[in-house]
């Protein structure tokens, strides 16, 4: 049985903002832009210890970046928790995350790409997260974006593009990953929404031949089609020994896939300089 959503109450002046690392390692000046845009915002940063951490490519270890996510959601004085940036490592977090201590006083997550993980997760609780912008990528953000967001933090308004509609979902390579786990949200009745960057034809081929036949197409609403930025061939042009291209273009790629699906295109979210935000769950 599917939980009711619960959504997060809407931040006020001098709320508290954990920011967080829960994938690639966050530099100094990366935190001093969060913590400063935050407090233009009237909001309060929030910076757990090992938040400044750095293990191989990581924001420090699992365990570590894993408790400073469990340390916002244990403090109620904490209403958002904000990724600073993406890349990989959020999947590694989910068994040692504390969903009681998030379900029972929900706290607003903030962030795309690999931060689609932590999403899933939330959604499978019922919780309502929000798809947007990471800390990272603010500075390139499209102003309109900008704006919905701290609009959605501040009001819990909607974008009129989302409306009603129940939106889980993310990137497709992180989804692709997430398949067959107990993480991957559930997706009976809702819209997925789907954007990827830096991936090769063939990888974005494959990513939809196992989503179907995990049996997505026929479990989704629709399917919400934003940015998928600097894809790749195997060509000389990326690099490649001899010219062997896949034959097709990104969407006509989706399209070859999602032909019995309701689609919208175009949604203007992802790794571009548009990253319109989408509440999910």
């Amino acid at each position: 049985m599917e939980l009711p959503l619960l959504t997060p109450p809407a931040l006020s002046r001098g709320s508290r903002v954990a920011l967080v690392a829960p994938a690639r390692f966050a530099s100094k000046d990366l935190l001093d832009k969060g913590m400063s845009l935050l407090e233009d915002w009237g909001l309060t940063p929030v910076v757990h210890p090992s938040t400044s951490m750095r293990h191989h490519q990581w924001g420090g270890t699992d365990e570590q970046r894993a408790e400073a996510l469990n340390a916002a959601f244990r403090d109620p004085s904490i209403r958002a928790v904000w990724a600073l940036r993406g890349g990989y490592g959020c999947t590694r977090l989910l068994p040692a995350l504390e969903a009681s201590a998030f379900q029972s006083d929900p706290t607003w997550l903030l962030g795309f790409s690999d931060v689609t993980a932590l999403h899933g997760w939330a959604s499978n609780l019922g919780v309502a997260s929000i798809h947007g912008p990471v800390v990272g990528t603010m500075a390139q953000t499209d102003a309109r974006d900008v704006d919905a967001l701290r609009t959605l933090l501040t009001t819990g308004m909607r974008s009129p593009e989302q409306g009603a509609m129940r939106v889980v979902g993310g990137n497709l390579s992180v989804l692709y990953a997430m398949l067959g786990t107990p993480y991957m949200p559930s997706l009976k009745g809702k819209w997925l929404l789907l954007e990827d960057l830096d991936e090769y034809l063939y990888h974005l081929d494959r990513m939809l031949t196992a989503m179907g036949q995990a049996g997505v197409w026929q479990d989704v609403e629709g399917v919400l089609v934003g940015s998928f930025t600097g894809m790749r061939d195997n060509t000389l042009a990326f690099g490649q020994k001899t010219d062997n291209p896949f034959g097709a273009t990104p969407r006509e790629i989706l399209a070859s896939h999602l032909k019995d699906c309701e689609v919208r295109w175009d949604i203007p979210t992802g790794h571009g300089k548009r990253n319109m935000p989408w509440v999910l769950g």
